[in-house]
C-alpha cells in the first residue's frame, strides 16, 4: 500500500468512505441570502443533517457554502467569518471525520479548515477555468505555500482535475493532469465527477484512472445515487454525495433519513 493510500485510510478510518454533504444556505451578503435565514437557523438545520447522516452510517461529512451562487474567487471576509461560525458550532456534534470546501476559493478553504479542525478539504488547487462564474486561475505554488504558512500541513487536500462547472483551459487529458499533479503537488487524492455538477463520472473513466493510478485515492465527487453507486464505488476510493439524499432530491432541502439510509445500503451492501 502506498503512502497516499495509507494516509487516506488514516484520514477516514475506512478504505472507501461515504462522505455526506452539509450544504449551507446562502450566507449573508450573497445574492440569494434570505434575511429570515439567521445563522442560528443555519446551524440548527445543519446539526439536524449531521445527526441524520451519522445515524445512517456515513463515514465522514463535508461542509460546503453551496447556497452562495454565483460563486466568487476569492471570497470576501464576511463569507469566511460566517462559514467558520456555522461550521464550528455544527462540528461540536460531529463524531466522524469532517472536511470543508469554500466555493470557489482554495486559500479560504485552507484557512477555514485550520480554524474549524477539518481533516480534509475538497477544492481546486491548479488549472484555469472559464464558465458561468467567470474566470478562475489557481496557482498551486501559492496555495500550498499558504497551507504551510498557516500550519495546515495536516489537512489532507483532495482536488479536482476536471471542470466541475465550466470549461478547463488545460488541453491535457485528466490522466496527464493527474500524473503531473501527483508528481508536483502534495495532494491527498483526486476528485472526479461528471460533465457538470450533479452528474456522475463514467464508470469506464473511473476504472481507467484507478488502473493507471492504483496508488492515488480517487473519490467520486458528484452524481452518486442509489441506482449507480453499487457499480461506481467498487472502482473508486470513496464518494461525496449531496443532492440525491435530500428530501425529494432537491439540493436546498434537508437530508432525508430514508434516502440517506438507502444510499448507505446501496453503497455498503
Amino acid at each position: 500500500m502506498s503512502s497516499l493510500m495509507e494516509k487516506h485510510l488514516e484520514t477516514f478510518g475506512v478504505p472507501r468512505p461515504i462522505i455526506g454533504c452539509l450544504h449551507m444556505q446562502a450566507l449573508p451578503g450573497t445574492p440569494y441570502a434570505d434575511d429570515k435565514m439567521t445563522l442560528e437557523e443555519q446551524i440548527r438545520r445543519l446539526k439536524q443533517d449531521a445527526r441524520v447522516l451519522q445515524d445512517a452510517g456515513f463515514d465522514a461529512l463535508v461542509f460546503a457554502n453551496e447556497g452562495d451562487r454565483p460563486y466568487l474567487t476569492p471570497v470576501g471576509p464576511e463569507t469566511v467569518a460566517n462559514y467558520v461560525r456555522i461550521a464550528t458550532e455544527v462540528a461540536s456534534e460531529i463524531r466522524v471525520p469532517f472536511g470543508c470546501g469554500v466555493l470557489i476559493d482554495p486559500i479560504a478553504t485552507l484557512a477555514v479548515a485550520k480554524a474549524i479542525g477539518a481533516k480534509f478539504v475538497r477544492t481546486y488547487v491548479s488549472g484555469s477555468y472559464e464558465g458561468l462564474f467567470g474566470s478562475q486561475k489557481f496557482n498551486p505554488g501559492e496555495i500550498f505555500r499558504y497551507q504551510r504558512r498557516v500550519g495546515a500541513d495536516d489537512v489532507r487536500v483532495y482536488t479536482y482535475f476536471e471542470a466541475h462547472a465550466g470549461t478547463c483551459l488545460d488541453t491535457r487529458s485528466s490522466e496527464e493532469m493527474l500524473e503531473a499533479g501527483v508528481a508536483n503537488m502534495p495532494i491527498a487524492g483526486a476528485l472526479f465527477g461528471g460533465a457538470h455538477a450533479g452528474l456522475p463520472p463514467e464508470e469506464s473513466h473511473i476504472v481507467h484512472l484507478k488502473e493507471r493510478f492504483p496508488e492515488v485515492p480517487i473519490i467520486i465527487g458528484s452524481g452518486g445515487r442509489v441506482d449507480n453507486i453499487g457499480d461506481l464505488l467498487p472502482h473508486a476510493d470513496g464518494v461525496i454525495v449531496g443532492t440525491s439524499i435530500k428530501r425529494d432530491g432537491i439540493l436546498w432541502n434537508n437530508v432525508d433519513a430514508s434516502r440517506a439510509q438507502a444510499f448507505i445500503k446501496a453503497a455498503k451492501g
